[in-house]
């Protein structure tokens, strides 16, 4: 496959000139490098899940408004490698399909030719500032989120760009335009004001047969058909029982799909809003079995010494397990523990600290970010008994 036009430059993949399966084992010698330097052994490798597509496959991308170079025609992009300010145009990016270069081509050449200006992080003036799409890979649902300024001298531009993104042939079908306003100073992807230009301000996906409403800023796999791997890998080591813990459960996914083997199942998670989405997630697949907590996980096991889940899984954010909850797992002799994990440079040390009473029963890897340097973990943890 030809390489997109802003590959080395952009900071959205780097091994996209790597041969797929060297792709993969340079990801497994890294992993398997990482736990033998912390002397965690593996009782059974099952080796590396290649993800089902390897172009196109992100569901989410969030781009810059901006300039490749000082005084530059304006661009919509990625940020470049370890470049603060530099924006490059992707309108062929290989990472998704190709809904999505053709709106960022056409919200480029629309906003360049009315001279509508980006936004300056160094002086914090200029309207355009981001424009995150979403897709649901199994539902063909678009949600397009314009992210500007709280200046309103540009409403009629905004309406008419709204206008041609919905003249525009693609293969799926856009069921929500947003405008997202902020007059915040860091470079994210934020709401203070949130206005509905086309539709809803949601979309749906499915996993597993489950489905999922998913708002502009909810958590969700960026790898529909890869996370479909990883969650029957993980669920593939759940079984019968009275309780389980999901802890750092997101927006519920893991949590509902180990609702059909657990006869409660308690969610934990410390963002509201994805707390929130859960229940809804939870109500709309008709599930009610599972009760989602708002609490940070770290504090949440502080007052669980006494009611015990037959065995918990985890899914932490990238800094792994916090102490908190390595020390309750050790004080709970749990008989297993399903961690999934996004981070091998975190998980090999929080499985050394677990070593003194547990040990590596399975691991499975399963790429879901081909071309970069990324891979998930699934890992059955095992009391040892004496």
């Amino acid at each position: 496959m030809q390489l997109c036009s802003a590959f080395e430059k952009c900071g959205g993949c780097s091994k996209l000139n790597i041969e797929y399966n060297e792709q993969l084992k340079s990801k497994e010698n890294n992993v398997l490098d990482l736990l033998d330097q912390h002397q965690v052994k593996v009782k059974n490798y099952h080796g590396v899940t290649p993800s089902p597509n390897i172009y196109g496959y992100r569901n989410k991308m969030e781009y810059s408004f901006g300039n490749e170079y000082k005084d530059g025609p304006l661009v919509l992009g990625l940020r470049g490698k370890k470049k603060k300010f530099d924006v490059y145009y992707t309108p062929d990016c290989k990472l998704v399909d190709d809904d999505f270069n053709k709106i960022v081509i056409e919200t480029t050449q629309y906003f360049r030719n009315k001279e509508i200006p980006f936004r300056n992080y160094k002086n914090h003036t200029g309207f355009l500032r981001n424009l995150a799409i979403r897709k649901g890979l199994n539902t063909d649902e678009i949600l397009i989120n314009l992210v500007t300024s709280t200046d309103n001298m540009y409403t009629k531009h905004v309406e008419k760009w709204k206008e041609n993104i919905l003249n525009l042939k693609l293969e799926g079908k856009i069921v929500s335009i947003i405008q997202s306003k902020t007059e915040s100073k860091a470079n994210v992807v934020k709401a203070d004001e949130m206005q509905i230009l086309f539709g809803k301000d949601y979309f749906y996906e499915k996993i597993l047969d489950l489905t999922f409403k998913i708002k502009p800023f909810s958590f969700f796999q960026t790898n529909t058909k890869g996370a479909e791997v990883l969650y029957k890998t993980a669920l593939s080591y759940a079984h019968e029982s009275d309780i389980v813990y999901d802890l750092y459960s997101g927006t519920g996914t893991i949590s509902i799909l180990l609702a059909e083997k657990a006869k409660k199942v308690y969610g934990i998670e410390i963002v509201k809003e994805a707390v929130e989405a859960a229940k809804e997630n939870a109500k709309l697949n008709n599930v009610d079995n599972v009760e989602f907590i708002n609490n940070d996980v770290k504090e949440f096991v502080k007052n669980q010494e006494n009611k015990k889940p037959d065995y918990i899984v985890v899914d932490p954010p990238r800094p792994g397990l916090h102490p908190n909850l390595i020390k309750f797992i050790k004080n709970q002799k749990f008989d297993k523990i399903i961690y999934i994990s996004c981070n091998p440079k975190t998980l090999a040390p929080n499985l050394k600290e677990l070593s003194e009473l547990y040990q590596v029963s399975d691991l499975h890897l399963v790429d879901m970010f081909p071309h970069t340097d990324h891979i998930e973990s699934v890992v059955l943890v095992r009391r040892k008994h004496s």
